[in-house]
């Protein structure tokens, strides 16, 4: 009960402080310091806001910072911004009439060539080369080695001569009175031979198997001789033996590979010729010759780019 009372008493009070506050009061009565009291709890105004100042402008880039900079020399490229990559679409897959789907479309990249490290291409086989039989090494014996002695440096002529067909050639005719005069030689054993003098010369001369005529178209000349009587019958027998048909003399042979063998023929025209022959061992090929005539004149041939068919 006497809590009761008190409660009582206490809201009564409030009431009446709340009435006599509604009410208007004197200068005097403001002044009192309970009124003052009262007045500051229950009729004090809550504090206005305070005006906030205005925000302020974003503040300018600095120019220096906002151009761009150029790449220093020799520095590092700024590289461009990566574009995200574009996400995979779901593959659409067909349909056959029936609903059964069909299987997706292969992609134009797969299956393709793919490179494949290059493969040297086969070394061919070497050809087999035809095995000459005794008696083509006989007639041409292998270049480079050497004769020996006189009696094999013959033998390498003899078959040498009796191993052509045919022979073509350029020849350099020197004379006695040191004058020269250069021209094509063709020989087709056995028998036939042709010098053609190369202008201004109008001497040709020509052996037909039987005889052998030098002819002077400036002259209109046509001089007959059998082939037996001239010089040349070296070049033109079917089967030649340097050692039978002529009196050899002497075979020379030089560290250069050079062979000369000296001949002496008495049944040229007019008496007795003597011939050399300069035969390059190293190369197998005959060089040329050099003949004195009976009345000693001396006549040197020199060949050059020769070319022969063998038998």
């Amino acid at each position: 009960m006497m809590k009761r009372v008190a409660w009582d008493s206490g809201l009564t009070r409030m009431l009446f402080v709340a009435c006599a506050a509604m009410l208007p009061l004197s200068s005097a009565h403001a002044q009192d310091p309970l009124s003052r009291f009262l007045d500051g709890v229950f009729k004090q105004e809550r504090p206005s806001r305070q005006p906030q100042p205005a925000p302020l402008p974003p503040p300018l880039p600095d120019p220096a910072q906002a151009a761009p900079q150029p790449p220093l020399p020799g520095g590092p490229t700024p590289s461009a911004p990566v574009q995200p990559e574009p996400l995979a679409q779901p593959v659409q897959v067909p349909s056959q009439a029936g609903g059964v789907p069909m299987p997706p479309r292969r992609p134009a990249g797969l299956g393709g060539a793919v490179a494949t490290p290059a493969i040297a291409a086969p070394t061919a086989a070497p050809v087999a080369q035809p095995v000459a039989t005794p008696a083509q090494q006989a007639r041409a014996p292998q270049q480079g080695a050497l004769p020996a002695n006189a009696s094999e440096a013959v033998a390498r002529v003899n078959a040498y001569l009796n191993s052509i067909n045919t022979l073509n050639a350029r020849f350099l005719q020197t004379g006695a009175d040191r004058q020269q005069v250069g021209g094509t030689l063709f020989v087709q054993r056995p028998g036939r031979l042709r010098f053609a003098y190369d202008p201004p010369s109008t001497l040709e001369i020509v052996a037909d198997g039987r005889s052998v005529a030098v002819r002077d178209s400036r002259l209109r000349t046509n001089d007959v001789y059998s082939i037996g009587q001239t010089p040349l019958k070296f070049l033109l027998r079917d089967n030649v033996d340097l050692a039978r048909d002529v009196r050899l003399r002497d075979a020379q042979i030089d560290p250069g590979g050079l062979v000369s063998i000296s001949l002496e023929d008495s049944a040229t025209l007019g008496g007795t010729s003597r011939v050399t022959l300069h035969f390059d061992a190293h190369a197998n090929v005959l060089r040329g010759w050099r003949i004195v005539d009976p009345q000693g004149y001396e006549t040197e041939v020199a060949l050059s780019g020769v070319e022969v068919a063998r038998r």
